[in-house]
This record gives structure tokens, sequence and C-alpha cells, in this order.
């Protein structure tokens, strides 16, 4: 199946994430069934698309109409297109996509597969918003090869990336057409090579939290502090040179010292070193800069770096939310 073959996708979860990905795949244009046990449940999503759909359209009122947010018919017309249901066979009888974001319960998770198996075309993929449990474990065998995970980040209509991950049995056209139709979509998906819990981003942030955390527990710091220092530095240049690029303005040689300072020593590190792709300074490191000088680079991270200093302020974004 291609992407211009998904007519009808179905969310089968109407909680904290639902709402969100019918909208977003509504206003791309796709007819969507959105699930829950509970009627409240699915008149809460539904205000919520509303809601949301409010915000983005005022939010495009007072850019201009070059932002490209949508007009309050389409918006409505895209409401249209969500159908909430408590049937499951009504959801996913004739869905092409499946997307699952209930509770991460491995015995909810597995039951409502075991239910969908019964009901979805065989054409159908399944696809999990899970970052936490290895869902590849309890879908049922015979649909493994069509079955990937596609973590959203809240709120899922606004935030661009999904991260695509397959399991041991997923194909390469799944992977394919999955990462298509959040293309489609207009999102930035990511592929990984493989299933690891919290995959990248709730891996990293997971890592960033802890340590501060660990930090406050030991009275080095008060919470707003470290969310300042992160405003001010990181908040500056993740936008721009993201976690691993940075490494490239350090100098590959420098992080290596490092790592064999601390005693970890990353072998992807040693042997660009060893290549003499030291980062910036010799046009490769960890990426390809082809051929540009030094020079040439840190003035384009420079400039890039000061237009995004210039937005945060004249957006307050400095100032707690």
């Amino acid at each position: 199946m291609r992407v211009e073959d998904v007519k009808k996708i179905g969310v089968f979860g109407a909680g904290t994430m639902g709402p969100g990905l019918a909208q977003l795949f509504a206003a791309a244009g796709y007819d969507v069934a959105l699930y829950s046990r509970k009627a409240e449940t699915l008149e809460k999503a539904m205000a919520m698309v509303r809601a949301n759909f409010a915000t983005i359209i005022a939010h495009g009122a007072a850019k201009g109409a070059a932002h490209g947010s949508p007009t309050q018919a389409e918006a409505d017309a895209a409401i249209e297109r969500i159908k909430p249901t408590q049937s499951l066979e009504e959801a996913g009888g004739d869905a092409d996509f499946v997307m699952e974001t209930i509770a991460e319960s491995k015995e909810a998770k597995t039951q409502l597969y075991s239910e969908l198996d019964a009901i979805c075309p065989e054409r159908a993929v399944f696809a999990s918003n899970t970052s936490s449990l290895n869902v590849f474990e309890f879908i049922p065998a015979r649909r493994l090869p069509r079955s990937v995970c596609a973590h959203f980040f809240t709120p899922a209509h606004i935030i661009p990336l999904v991260e695509v991950v397959p399991g041991p049995e997923t194909t390469v056209d799944t992977l394919d057409l999955t990462a298509a139709l959040m293309q489609a979509c207009g999102k930035s998906p990511v592929r990984m090579k493989r299933f690891g819990p919290g995959f990248i981003v709730n891996r990293i942030q997971r890592a960033i939290g802890e340590t501060a955390m660990d930090m406050i527990q030991e009275g080095l710091v008060e919470p707003e502090e470290i969310d300042t220092a992160i405003k001010a530095s990181l908040g500056i240049r993740l936008p721009i040179v993201g976690v691993m690029q940075t490494f490239d303005f350090q100098g590959l040689d420098m992080l290596l010292a490092y790592q064999k300072n601390v005693g970890k020593v990353y072998s992807f590190v040693e042997e660009r070193v060893e290549k003499g792709y030291l980062g910036a300074k010799t046009s490769r490191g960890i990426y390809d800069y082809q051929g540009r000088s030094e020079v040439e680079i840190l003035r384009k991270r420079d400039e890039l770096y000061l237009q995004m200093l210039d937005y945060l302020r004249e957006i307050g974004a400095f100032e707690p939310v």
C-alpha cells in the first residue's frame, strides 16, 4: 500500500494525544474515526479539537494571511471529517492506518490489538504512539510486518517531530508508508534503526531531567535558575545545531580527549579523529561541510544564533510561561 492509498485513519484513544492526532490527520484531508469507550471522553476530545483550531486560526490572523493557517471554513471541514465513535468495528473495520494512543498498559494494549486484529483489513498498518512499551511483543504475530511505532509529541497537531520506529519484523514498505504519511501531514519524521526504550527525545530528555533533579536534591541550585541557564544557552543553540553537530564546533579532538580523561571513549568519535575529521575546523567531523572554510561555517552558525536570540527576546521566551 502506498500513501496515496490511505483514505481512512482510525485513532484509538481520545485522551491526551487522541484529539491532536485526529485533528492533524483530518486537517491533512483524511477521514478519521476517533474511538473511545466513553461518550464523555469523545465529547471532551471534540471540544478540544475545536479549541485547538480556534487557537491556530487566531495565531494565523495575528501573523497575516501568508502564515498559512487554516481558515474557519477549512477548520470546519476538517472537523466534519472526524467521526467520534464508541464502536471498534466502525473505527477499524475499513481503516487503512491504525493509530493507537491508549494508556501505557501492556494488558490494555494487548487486548486492543487482539480486537483490532479480528476487525481491521489485512492491508492496515498498526501504529502505536508509545515510547516506553515494546508493543511488538504483544501485537499479534501476523500483524508484525505491518506494525510500527509512530511517536508524536504533545501537542501532536503543533510539534513537528514524529519518531518512526520499526520492530524486528517491520517491513521497509511499512516504514516508508508511515514516514510518507507523516510528511503528508506536515510532520518531520525521523527513523530509528530499531526499537530502543524511550526512543530519541524522551531518552535525552530523561537524562536532562534526572540530572536537574539531582542538582536540586544536592542543594546546588534552585529550579528557576536551572531553567534560566538552559534557556539562555541550550535554548539558543539546540534549535540551530542540535546535540550532535554541537560537537563539531567543540572539536572532536577535544571531545575525544575529554572522553579519554573520564574513561568513556565512543568508537565513532575515535574513528573520525583518526581520519582527521575534527569538525568545523577541518570542514568535516560528524557532519560534512563540503569544503567550506571554518570562517564560512562559523559565520552561518553565528548569524542564525543572533536571529534566534533576537526572536526569543522579542517574544519574551526567557520569562516563565
